[in-house]
């Protein structure tokens, strides 16, 4: 689930400053059962994926990828977005973009400091306000698991924050989601739901934080 959202969060044009990709080369690695390496060189790198290239095609489509920043090395799992061949040195070699599938809490904060020019090893801070975007009935069908949003919706049922779930009634809400943010030492996808309980005299609105882990089982409201 996460890299399919961090990807579509990320590939958003007002979010692009907010997970910026620094082009600088770095040292990296590449392996498939996470023991004999290939060399590689990374191009660049940000909070959603990485680009590397190689000295030979890469032969499956999801690899890990172990990256030295600075003075600190990450181990990281990722998946080919796209590829193609450049000329690098006088030699052909093969380029790889990529989008992270796996990836420790410690080693995205660190990729988060580097590409904001802040030291890869100090210690973790609180992340800035992420911003929010409103994601599309056809983004949440594509992106939120059914199990996940029928979970979301019932807990706003028992808070009195949503009227009953119907099969002909549609929910009143509207999906906002944050990206991923660090909660309890892991990271959690954050997500806002805008709900609406339509009254006999007035109608009352709610806005309610949830964040959630990538298997979908684990969520805490905030609010």
């Amino acid at each position: 689930m996460l890299p399919e959202l961090l990807a579509w969060f990320t590939g958003k044009e007002q979010n692009r400053r907010k997970f910026p990709r620094k082009r600088k080369p770095f040292r990296a690695t590449y392996s498939f059962d996470g023991h004999t390496s290939r060399a590689a060189i990374g191009l660049d790198i940000g909070g959603g994926g990485l680009c590397i290239i190689t000295q030979e095609p890469v032969a499956r489509e999801e690899f890990e990828v172990r990256v030295q920043l600075d003075e600190r090395q990450l181990h990281v799992r990722v998946k080919t977005v796209w590829h193609d061949n450049v000329q690098h040195q006088g030699r052909k070699v093969w380029r790889y973009g990529t989008r992270f599938t796996g990836i420790p809490a410690d080693d995205w904060d660190a990729i988060m400091r580097y590409t904001t020019d802040r030291p890869v090893a100090e210690s973790n801070k609180a992340q800035e306000e992420l911003a929010t975007v409103r994601m599309t009935p056809d983004d949440t069908a594509r992106l939120l698991p059914g199990e996940l949003q029928s979970r979301l919706l019932q807990l706003l049922v028992e808070r009195r924050r949503l009227a009953p779930l119907g099969e002909r009634v549609t929910p009143l809400v509207q999906y906002f989601y944050s990206g991923i943010v660090r909660h309890n030492d892991k990271l959690m996808h954050r997500l806002v739901i805008q709900s609406k309980v339509v009254g006999p005299e007035t109608d009352e609105l709610y806005e309610t934080r949830f964040v959630f882990d990538e298997s979908g089982k684990n969520v805490q409201i905030l609010n």
